[in-house]
């Protein structure tokens, strides 16, 4: 491998560990990776090449949606400040395109390293949480969850992603080493993100690995990996409520949260009506403005003023926006910025003809954590998302 590309996979390394305990390392990242392929030889050249691919191009262009909320904007410092934070549409693929192509082996042991990182961290924290043993468990039943770095639901996500990318590794690798150890990070992360029991990152896991299983069963007539993947699935939920208390006290957690949710008798805000209610809201702000939305700086005052007249009671911690990635996404830039944000999002998918094996897997899993979480609206799951998915879309050679 070239001393170039050494140095590249340094900086992913430091930059994966800076998601979860150094902003300024996030921060800084993005613009180093520019800074880097800006002084490649060749750079207009480069330049040019990004200019004329429009898988890279179409994920920069979302800067661009961002830029139009404006019009719908009467709060023009927030939304200065969203698209500072959302610059980096345009500095992550064009940075990661000018230092490219990549091989499919650079980009494979960027995502064992991405996994490995992951593993390491969650031995810490499954650590500090079996020290910690029955305090933690009794904290599922008030919809708590083990101590993480950062958030435990963009967390989960992440060790989702690790769980695919090791067994992904694991069927591919030749070497016996490289084989055992992506294949044992598999098992070890799989049974961890079920002592996290954190559901988005579980239920996301879950489903992206019954609908790959069909897709091979219909597509390529193998009936029998379907039959295998729900059977395993249905495997691991009865043995994770019976065997892992994080399981059992969270599923309690949620059955106790919804019938007292439907019989009138909740005393006090819950986690998921907390989640509800932002959702709610945010339909209420389409409906208000549903072409343009309330404007990616108004979205905040917005929802207050929803909050104000429909949950008055709730907390002003407790006011979210809408904690799901479409409907935050709808709610601030209307229908019209909806099919622009997603159509650009979703365009190298449907654009390549022959890309890495994963793009297809990882856009399914991450639009799943869509469903309850803002996945890509704060900085650490963009950076993290931007990154492996320009690099997916960076691989060469790739027919278009």
């Amino acid at each position: 491998m070239e001393k170039r590309k050494r140095v590249l996979l340094f900086i992913f390394a430091i930059s994966f560990f800076g998601l979860y305990y150094s902003k300024s390392v996030l921060s800084v990242f993005p613009y180093l990776i520019l800074l880097m392929g800006i002084f490649q030889r060749g750079f207009y050249q480069r330049l040019n090449g990004f200019v004329r691919s429009p898988a890279i191009l179409s994920l920069s262009l979302i800067f661009f949606v961002y830029l139009f909320s404006g019009i719908n904007s009467s709060n023009a410092g927030m939304w200065v400040s969203r698209l500072n934070t959302n610059l980096i549409f345009m500095v992550v693929p064009l940075g990661i395109y000018l230092l490219g192509p990549y091989s499919e082996s650079f980009v494979d042991r960027v995502l064992g390293m991405f996994a490995i990182i992951n593993f390491i961290i969650s031995i810490y924290l499954l650590t500090d949480y079996f020290y910690h043993f029955e305090e933690v468990n009794s904290s599922y039943l008030k919809g708590q969850t083990i101590h993480t770095p950062i958030i435990h639901v963009r967390y989960s996500y992440f060790v989702a992603l690790s769980i695919v990318f090791s067994v992904y590794l694991f069927l591919k690798e030749n070497k016996k080493i490289r084989k055992y150890l992506y294949g044992f990070i598999a098992i070890y992360l799989i049974v961890f993100i079920h002592i996290m029991a954190v559901r988005t990152g579980i239920l996301s896991l879950y489903l992206s690995a019954v609908l790959i299983a069909f897709y091979y069963a219909f597509v390529y007539k193998k009936y029998l990996i379907a039959f295998l993947s729900m059977a395993i699935l249905i495997v691991l939920i009865v043995l994770s409520y019976n065997f892992l208390p994080s399981v059992k006290n969270k599923i309690n957690y949620v059955k106790w949260d919804i019938r007292t949710t439907l019989d009138g008798s909740a005393k006090y805000h819950t986690s998921d009506r907390i989640r509800i209610y932002s959702i709610i809201n945010g339909l209420k702000v389409v409906k208000d403005s549903p072409l343009l939305g309330s404007g990616i700086g108004d979205i905040e005052e917005d929802m207050d003023k929803k909050y104000d007249l429909n949950y008055k009671d709730l907390p002003k911690e407790m006011r979210f926006q809408p904690i799901n990635q479409f409907v935050f996404t709808l709610s601030s830039m209307g229908i019209i910025g909806f099919v622009l944000f997603y159509g650009l999002l979703l365009f190298p998918l449907f654009y390549l003809k022959g890309g890495h094996p994963l793009l297809p897997v990882f856009y399914v899993l991450t639009f799943l954590t869509f469903l309850g979480e803002t996945t890509i609206e704060l900085m650490i799951g963009k950076t993290a998302f931007l990154v492996l998915l320009s690099l997916f879309i960076c691989i060469k050679p790739h027919k278009s």
